[in-house]
Parts: structure tokens; sequence; C-alpha cells
């Protein structure tokens, strides 16, 4: 099978943005419990007309490191879109990845690596992308649409035959 994806600005935030909710996905149900009682003891308090400073920095404190890990994302993107910049001289990469008995990532000015399928944790789908998360919190994107052997259904069952559960 062999994939081409564009690593665009459009391209860069869903598989950015699908890798961190795919990160933090066991911490947004704790989170947001959390915030839900905080809601309600702000009410409770304002009810009675016992608002604090902690109270209300206690409401406003998760809204605001939420902001800041958005707004760290989007700076690593912004990062990456430089970097591809300096590297290729434009905004937008190329890349071929290619499945054979290794998978072979050729960039557009040919650099070339191998990486084995047992450092393949899993995958994750998006609207446009599946995005294969490897050891060591990095990740290949594919795009659904790029396939240029194979198409998205039949890779997503081969991925899951050489992925080790």
């Amino acid at each position: 099978m062999k994939n081409r994806c564009i690593h665009t600005q459009k391209v860069m935030k869903e598989y950015h943005y699908a890798v961190m909710l795919d990160y933090y996905r066991k911490l947004i149900i704790p989170f947001l419990i959390v915030y839900l009682l905080i809601i309600i003891n702000f009410v409770m308090r304002f009810m009675k007309h016992n608002i604090g400073v902690l109270t209300v920095f206690n409401l406003v404190a998760p809204v605001f490191l939420a902001g800041v890990l958005i707004a760290k994302l989007e700076k690593v993107i912004q990062l990456n879109q430089r970097r591809m910049q300096v590297m290729y001289g434009k905004y937008g990469c190329e890349c071929m990845v290619e499945f054979n008995d290794l998978i072979l990532i050729t960039t557009e000015n040919k650099n070339q690596r191998e990486i084995s399928y047992q450092h393949i944790l899993k995958h994750i789908e998006t609207k446009n992308l599946i995005i294969l998360i490897i050891e060591g919190r990095m990740f290949i994107p594919l795009d659904k649409k790029g396939f240029m052997e194979g198409d998205a259904e039949s890779f997503i069952k081969f991925i899951d035959g050489k992925i080790k559960k």
C-alpha cells in the first residue's frame, strides 16, 4: 500500500488536535466532572451572596488552562509550518508512505526513514486522516483520499493486523 499526504496547515491542525485529544482523552471526563462541581459551588455561593476570590479563581482557572493548552498547540502548528518553510521553501510538504516489510517514509527532498510495524501503538481516525501513533509520542498522518495503492478501509484492516495489542 502507498499513501501520499501533503502537510498543509489544515492537515497539521487536524492531526495535532486529534493526537492531543487522544492523549488527554482519559482526563476529559474527570475534568468535566470537577468543573461541573465548581460551577455548582459557584451557583450556590452566588445565591447566598458569598462569592470570594477563591470561588471566582476556581471558576476561571480551568478555562484559562484549557486556553493555554490550545494556544500552545497553535504555536506548535505554527512552528511546524515555519520548519517546512525553512526545509522545503514552502508551507506544504508532500510525504509518501509505503507499507511493505517496513514502513518507508519519503519526504519531498528525498529524505527517507524506515519504521518497523512493531513500533506502532495504535491508529486514530479523523474526518480526513488516519494517524498512526508511534512509540515516543510520534505520529504519521495519512490522507484517507491519498491512497495510491489500496484504500482507507483496506488499510485499516491491514494495519490492525500489524499492531500488537
